[in-house]
C-alpha cells in the first residue's frame, strides 16, 4: 500500500510498498533537497525515474540498484546534455 517515511537524517520517501519495502512508483527526498521521482524495487531506485539536484542538474532515465544505468539523459542548467545509453 502507500505510505509515508520520514527518516532520522531528514530523508523521505512517499509511495507505495510491498511487505515493508519500497516498491513500484514514489518519491524519495534526500536532506540536501535532491529529489528522485521514479520506479522502485525492492527497496532500491530501480526502473525508470527523474532525479532532480538543488542547482539545477537532472537526470531522465533508467535506475538499477540505486544508480543511473542504461538509456538516459543528462541535463545541465547552462543548457548541455549528455545522451547515453
Amino acid at each position: 500500500g502507500y505510505g509515508i517515511e520520514e527518516n532520522i537524517d531528514g530523508s523521505v520517501f512517499k509511495g507505495h510498498y510491498e511487505y515493508g519495502r519500497k516498491y513500484q512508483s514514489g518519491t524519495f527526498y534526500w536532506p540536501d533537497s535532491k529529489i528522485y521521482i521514479g520506479q522502485f524495487l525492492d527497496n532500491k531506485i530501480e526502473g525508470n525515474g527523474l532525479c532532480v539536484w538543488p542547482d539545477g542538474k537532472c537526470y531522465q532515465g533508467n535506475w538499477k540498484n540505486n544508480k543511473m544505468q542504461g538509456n538516459g539523459i543528462f541535463s545541465w542548467p547552462d543548457g548541455r546534455k549528455y545522451i547515453g545509453a
